[in-house]
């Protein structure tokens, strides 16, 4: 019997590269809402200010011999400044902040670290600047150019 569709299209779990596997996770998102209630009147008016920002939370683990290299591995990714390329089997790629995590092992579970892991969407920033205008640029000093040219020229004719 071969496996069901959604097991087939499981992707490889990281972080920044850092592998690991997943236990479990969850993800919230929702919209930003300001509820506007009035004297004298029975009817709120609710305003929406646009969608939440998705976080992500994530029950994973590193396992095997080896498993403290990709335990290091996944923290030097999560203390990375900025955001990152996160693969998560069922969600798939996203561009994430890490807001926070945890490491814990224990003594029974020898050979394996397990993470509780915080992140929030990347997004784009709204303050990016704008790419240099080489075109006006170039042509705004072509035609200073050329007025002063012909301002010399001018000046060459009428001595």
């Amino acid at each position: 019997m071969s496996s069901p569709l959604w097991r087939q299209l499981l992707l490889p779990a990281s972080f920044r590269g850092a592998p690991f596997h997943v236990e479990g996770g969850a993800k919230a998102g929702g919209r930003r809402t300001v509820t506007h209630e009035y004297a004298k009147r029975d009817d709120p008016y609710t305003e929406d200010m646009g969608r939440r920002a998705r976080k992500f939370s994530i029950s994973a683990y590193v396992i095997g011999e080896d498993y403290t290299i990709y335990r290091e591995l996944l923290t030097a990714a999560l203390d990375t400044e900025g955001g990152g390329t996160l693969i998560h089997p069922t969600m798939g790629i996203m561009n994430v902040v890490c807001e926070g995590y945890s490491c814990s092992e224990q003594r029974e579970e020898g050979g394996m670290a397990r993470f509780e892991i915080l992140l929030v969407e990347a997004g784009t920033s709204p303050y990016t600047p704008a790419a240099a205008d080489t075109q006006s640029a170039t042509s705004s000093a072509a035609d200073s150019a050329g007025s002063a040219a012909a301002t010399a020229a001018d000046t060459a004719i009428t001595v």
